[in-house]
């Protein structure tokens, strides 16, 4: 029921201490400096009694186990039900090890410190709660997107196969340049209380890769309200980019000075966000609804005979090259997962506003099929959110195969799964939208 608005926004502070273990490499990293700090952000609305929360963490992922605690938290000192409450992170490689995957392993007190803080975020928003309008739009930025999959000339699919590679046919994925923006704002005075937006962008780095950073999503959030000249909690959170990153693979390489490029695509998306605000209407009345589903995803299981191979080799040190010896460990780590999991999948409706989360890093073509079924005129999808499965790629991906379909605890689930949500998601949607679930 369309009932008067009301929001606030929190911003808390989550940088792990130096020493920590930095997440999305092969190996090993210790954080010998903070670039900038990271955040979890937090946005509460409230209208007609419904009341939901959207936070978005400087983090590489999180599993669900910590973000259930974190949702109880939430529930016990905001009276916000878990189920109306999103947690999704960035993916940014130069935060903590929120887990252990691929040679890296996890900052287990880590999550001690993060919980109550994140929880934090929501409690601060919760304090700012006032009366406030609601905006939102969507536009494009198409130069800062790239499908890292291609397929190359010997039929093979290989992930950033190099600049300028003569080898490469064509991109065997697509990317999705939109970039949708929620504005709240301030009733009467138009003071800005949050921009939530939303771009299918895996992170750019281009640091020393020691400093801990929230990548371009934290400098998003320091541009543009330089930009609009005012201070407010500005969250990006992340798209559909299991498969889509920043590397021209069409253009040389050219010298750049540390963060250069970060700071390019932040400027650049910010950019496309106040232009995207600026011819807003807003409403100071909005329907906010929430539903979910959980759906069974089965999990890829090594053979024996691989297993066999793995342990042999493990316990011989013979292996060509350290990639090797994590994938073998990893496939045992994975062997020892349950046939199936619970995945998550949630739908928001914002006015006439819809945001779907899903966990794991999705393909783009699964968040683009979502936005063509979608009966809001208006759709966000957010990845990483509520929990992480790991890569989920499209059926065709699977066939195609390379890096995001190789067996590991980052790329566990079976073929079909990213399909399955879709089909949830859509579902979900016309419930809130349609009046049926």
């Amino acid at each position: 029921m369309e009932g008067v608005l009301k929001a606030g926004a929190g911003t808390s502070m989550i940088t792990p201490p130096l020493g920590s273990s930095l997440a999305g490499y092969f190996h090993d990293r210790r954080s010998v400096d903070i670039h900038d700090e990271l955040t979890a952000k937090a946005v509460v609305m409230e209208s007609s009694g419904t009341r939901l929360a959207l936070v978005v963490c400087d983090l590489i992922c999180a599993p669900r186990e910590y973000l259930d605690q974190v949702k109880a938290l939430i529930h016990e000192c905001c009276g916000i039900p878990p189920e109306n409450v999103m947690i999704s992170c960035t993916h940014t490689h130069t935060g903590p090890a929120t887990t252990g995957l691929l040679g890296t392993l996890q900052v287990e007190e880590y999550w001690d410190f993060a919980v109550p803080r994140i929880a934090d975020s929501v409690q601060l928003a919760l304090r700012r709660l006032s009366d406030a309008e609601l905006g939102f739009g969507s536009g494009s930025e198409p130069h800062c997107v790239f499908n890292r999959r291609y397929l190359m000339k010997d039929g093979t699919v290989q992930m950033n196969p190099g600049r300028l590679n003569p080898d490469i046919v064509e991109p065997v994925g697509p990317t999705d340049p939109e970039l949708c923006v929620l504005c709240l704002r301030q009733v009467g005075t138009k003071q800005i209380i949050a921009v939530f937006a939303n771009y299918a962008l895996h992170y750019v780095g281009g640091g020393d890769n020691l400093s801990v950073s929230a990548d371009y999503f934290g400098e998003f959030g320091r541009i543009i309200q330089r930009m609009l000249g005012q201070d407010f909690v500005a969250i990006m959170a992340n798209g559909c980019s299991g498969d889509v990153n920043n590397i021209n693979v069409y253009e040389k390489s050219l010298p750049q000075k540390p963060y250069e490029q970060m700071m390019k695509v932040a400027t650049m998306i910010a950019a496309e966000a106040v232009k995207t605000i600026s011819p807003m209407s807003f409403t100071h009345e909005c329907t906010l609804a929430v539903a979910n589903d959980f759906i069974k995803a089965k999990v890829r299981h090594p053979s024996a005979e691989q297993l066999a191979r793995d342990r042999k080799m493990l316990a011989e040190g013979d292996f060509e090259n350290e990639r090797e010896r994590v994938y073998a460990q990893e496939r045992l780590l994975v062997a020892e997962e349950p046939k199936e999991i619970s995945v998550q999948v949630q739908a928001m409706r914002i006015g006439d506003l819809a945001l779907v989360a899903w966990p794991g890093e999705i393909f783009c073509q699964l968040g683009l099929d979502l936005k063509a079924r979608s009966p809001a005129a208006t759709t966000l999808v957010v990845e990483l959110a509520n929990d992480y499965i790991g890569y989920v790629p499209t059926e065709a991906a699977f066939q195609q195969g390379g890096y995001e379909t190789w067996l590991a605890r980052s790329a566990k689930v079976a073929p079909r799964t990213g399909e399955a949500m879709v089909e949830s998601a859509v579902n979900l949607l016309k419930g809130l939208f349609e009046g049926r679930q």
